[in-house]
């Protein structure tokens, strides 16, 4: 089959996965979302590019620095929605009701299946793949892909979130060639967002 139609179908299975994940089934997101990540992982495995190194010192900066960078822009995010748009804010409450782990398993769910699949298919799968069809720059291709997933779930700082997100795990992943430090900078950055320091 042309790779071509591969890569757009298999684009339009994640938004559909997505899609049922946040709107559908908001009463039973953890499920849904760790089967849906489940699924992107076994479509991308085969063919995404990911290249696994010894972690350095150097490596270890970007991980936490970034995490940290994101986190930051999270905490003032939250705070300009809540003094701007009260009513937003409390959407977003909501919303972070339903994502935030409850239980062990969802923890676990988080590190080894939804933030790895996360990075092995938008990070692993899309951007390598857009490599081969354009010369522009497939960071930022790959993030709006990934931003405009997150459309579904109806919370513009998660939006905002994937936007930046993208850009900084895309860019490091390219800079440093090492598929450990935008997985590891990603999972600090959610453990810290939704478990050690929560913003709501």
């Amino acid at each position: 089959m042309n790779q071509k139609i591969i890569l757009l179908s298999s684009l339009l299975l994640a938004h559909s996965l997505l899609f049922i994940s946040f709107v559908h089934y908001p009463e039973t997101f953890w499920p849904v979302f760790t089967i849906t990540l489940s699924i992107l992982i076994f479509n991308s495995i085969t063919t995404g590019s990911l290249v696994f190194k010894k972690i350095t010192s150097t490596d270890t900066v970007y991980i936490v620095a970034s995490a940290i960078f994101l986190y930051l822009l999270s905490y003032v995010g939250i705070q300009l929605i809540q003094w701007l748009t009260p009513s937003l804010f409390e959407d977003m409450e909501q919303f972070y009701d339903i994502v935030q782990p409850a239980k062990a398993w969802h923890y676990i769910s988080l590190v080894l299946i939804v933030i790895p699949g996360e990075e092995i298919y938008w990070r692993g799968y899309i951007q390598q793949q857009f490599k081969k069809y354009k010369k522009g720059d497939t960071i930022i291709i790959a993030t709006l892909l990934y931003a405009v997933a997150h459309l579904y779930s109806g919370a513009p700082l998660l939006i905002v979130a994937a936007l930046v997100g993208g850009v900084i795990w895309g860019w490091i992943y390219e800079k440093r060639g090492n598929f450990w430090v935008p997985l590891l900078s990603h999972i600090l950055y959610d453990l810290l967002i939704l478990v050690f320091i929560p913003l709501l």
